[in-house]
């Protein structure tokens, strides 16, 4: 086996960008219609909880069957390390933004003592009623709930016989299917973020319980030849193209992330091609810094254009300038904060043997050893939906 998986870091570029691209077309400068609408482009937070869970099956999937309680402990430590750096380091860019009134009508007032303990625990997306101040850092929140629920997860999906699996999958479509009906979608049925409803975490985990699911049953296709890996990895993206297109349902293209993680887990060529070259790649190595940072931009995006006209050209221009500044400001914080960060916090708190597998490339792991010594170090990590427009 290769070492990792480039596709599946690849494809979490192409969400990250899909993001930034959607966030940032959201804006109205008419006050009637989007700069450029980008269908169902918040569901690439439910591709992202997918593959979370992919890579978590991939990487742990026996590593709580001996000594639980420290194996558990170990993961916690791992997942916090990958999340909190950035996370802490970004959230002072925010309160800088409010600080200066730099967020329009958003000021530091707003948040009050229990705002702020949630922000720095990061269990805003548990519906605890906790004001965000990053928005998007929800789905980041409802992930590190999942991971603190894995053992329960992975007991059903990977763990147990088919009957088991079956129901995990049947109570994550019942989930998303409740998510869709309870009326609380911001711009579709599923993109439900408010911070008040525990429906994001519940969202997460479904996602979550999918991407466990798919990797308990990809290695099948492995059974077919790269070139009908490729044809249906054709058929997969071009369906989704049309089911984003043609429809204003989420579960179309809901479940055809379904086979498009699946058949991108195996690496085929086309998969390596469009989704395991170098500049995708290097996406999807830098996409939760470019996630946490991207909503800084928006709103001056938005004032930088009406200086020359407020026109679709003009915030067209600004937002080049704006992705290549988060480009550069991703890689920096990847590469002196996420990385640096992620080796000081299992420094202290892990011994030398797990401290060994929390370093390593920034991909995504093909097991060469025993699972739980497998080193995964790019899970996130996601997502997207901010909780107010201003704050995306």
């Amino acid at each position: 086996m290769a070492a990792e998986i480039r596709a599946l870091t690849g494809v979490r570029g192409v969400g990250a960008a899909l993001i930034v691209v959607y966030h940032f077309g959201k804006i109205r400068l008419d006050w009637v219609h989007e700069v450029w609408p980008v269908p169902h482009g918040y569901m690439a937070v439910d591709l992202f909880f997918m593959l979370s869970g992919f890579v978590i099956g991939l990487g742990y999937r026996n590593a709580f069957s001996g000594n639980f309680s420290t194996n558990y402990r170990a993961f916690l430590i791992k997942r916090i390390a990958r999340l909190y750096p950035a996370y802490i380091v970004i959230s002072v860019l925010y309160v800088l933004k409010l600080a200066f009134h730099l967020a329009g009508e958003e000021t530091l007032a707003r948040f009050g003592l229990f705002d702020v303990i949630g922000n720095v625990l990061m269990v805003g997306g548990w519906g605890l009623h906790i004001y965000p101040l990053i928005g998007v850092a929800w789905a980041a929140s409802a992930e590190l709930g999942s991971y603190i629920l894995l053992p329960l997860l992975m007991l059903g999906t990977l763990q147990r016989g088919v009957f088991g699996w079956s129901l995990c999958v049947l109570l994550s479509v019942i989930a998303i299917y409740a998510i869709d009906a309870s009326g609380l979608g911001y711009s579709g049925p599923l993109d439900v973020v408010e911070t008040t409803s525990l429906y994001p975490l519940l969202r997460a985990i479904a996602g979550f319980t999918f991407g466990l699911a798919i990797y308990r049953y990809a290695d099948n296709l492995d059974r077919l030849t790269p070139r009908s890996q490729d044809a249906i990895l054709i058929v997969t993206l071009v369906a989704l193209v049309v089911a984003a297109c043609v429809t204003k349902n989420d579960f179309p293209v809901y479940f055809l992330l379904i086979p498009l993680i699946a058949i991108l887990s195996r690496d085929a060529p086309l998969a390596l091609l469009l989704f395991g070259n170098r500049l995708v790649y290097h996406l999807g190595v830098i996409s939760y810094s470019i996630y946490l940072l991207h909503p800084l931009f928006i709103r001056f995006t938005a004032l930088a254009s009406r200086h020359f006209g407020a026109t679709e050209f003009a915030y067209t221009i600004c937002a080049l300038v704006s992705f290549a500044l988060i480009w550069g400001l991703s890689y920096l914080s990847y590469r002196f904060v996420e990385i640096p960060g992620r080796n000081l916090i299992t420094s202290v708190f892990l011994p030398k043997p797990d401290r060994a597998v929390a370093a390593g490339p920034a991909g995504v792991a093909r097991p060469t050893q025993p699972a739980s010594a497998v080193q995964i170090s790019v899970e996130r990590e996601a997502s997207l939906r901010p909780a107010t427009p201003d704050q995306a």
